[in-house]
């Protein structure tokens, strides 16, 4: 009951619908290993299902709360990200006439570190999703641009549908080796964008942007846990 409760008012928001799924697929694992310790008495496959579920629980306990541990060390800010010559703005949701509030969030961040960096340039990552009326990269560009940002300093990769892909394309692009790097997005993402910046040879300073709305946060952390985790047993996150 305490992870079915969630379900329903995730299905109603978008942006949530991973939370839906997520508490979903726990309250039904909870359910079934409820009924196998029921008919465990007089069947002996059912205490075996039973033990075996209370086993992946643990398991899936154990790995959620060291997931969010790591998760959590990553929101500090870095300071050698002040001496960064070009930052990485990574994309998120957009709606039809703004960004998103994460979105513009880590904007807001950007906009604040080009201000006391008048030398630096940001590189703004996303693509266009199957929901969105254009490329994420480019909405950024038109919200730093409305707050007076000049447009020699924007740079745009729009090719891009993941955190891999953004900074992939973004070293491919515009960097070359030496370049003083850092990544800016929500705190929640930010220990996972600095793994895959140094995996791909970038300097991973990171400067986070708080997440708005508590409801967000909660299920950001939740979608983290599961890119996080698979990050680890691809065998990409060590």
């Amino acid at each position: 009951m305490l992870f079915a409760l969630p379900v329903l008012p995730c299905l109603f928001w978008p942006p949530a619908r991973f939370g839906a799924f997520f508490f979903g697929v726990l309250a039904v694992g909870c359910a079934g290993e409820a009924a196998a310790v029921r008919w465990s008495a007089g069947s002996p496959a059912a205490r075996r299902v039973a033990c075996l579920g209370r086993v992946l629980f643990a398991l899936f306990l154990v790995s959620f709360l060291a997931i969010q541990g790591v998760i959590l060390s990553g929101c500090r800010p870095d300071p050698e990200a002040e001496n960064a010559e070009y930052v990485l703005v990574l994309g998120a949701q957009i709606y039809a006439d703004r960004p998103s509030a994460s979105l513009q969030s880590r904007l807001d961040a950007a906009y604040d570190f080009l201000t006391r960096n008048p030398a630096a340039r940001a590189i703004l990552c996303g693509g266009k999703g199957s929901n969105e009326i254009m490329p994420e990269a480019w909405m950024m560009r038109d919200y730093l641009l409305a707050r007076g940002v000049s447009e020699e300093r924007l740079l745009i990769e729009d090719a891009s549908s993941n955190t891999i892909q953004n900074i992939a394309n973004a070293r491919k692009q515009f960097l070359s080796p030496g370049d003083r790097t850092a990544v800016i997005s929500n705190e929640f993402h930010l220990s996972r964008a600095r793994r895959l910046m140094e995996s791909a040879g970038l300097d991973p300073y990171g400067i986070p942007a708080p997440t708005p709305y508590v409801s967000v946060r909660l299920i950001q952390h939740l979608r983290e846990y599961g890119s996080v985790l698979g990050l680890m047993v691809s065998g990409r996150w060590f």
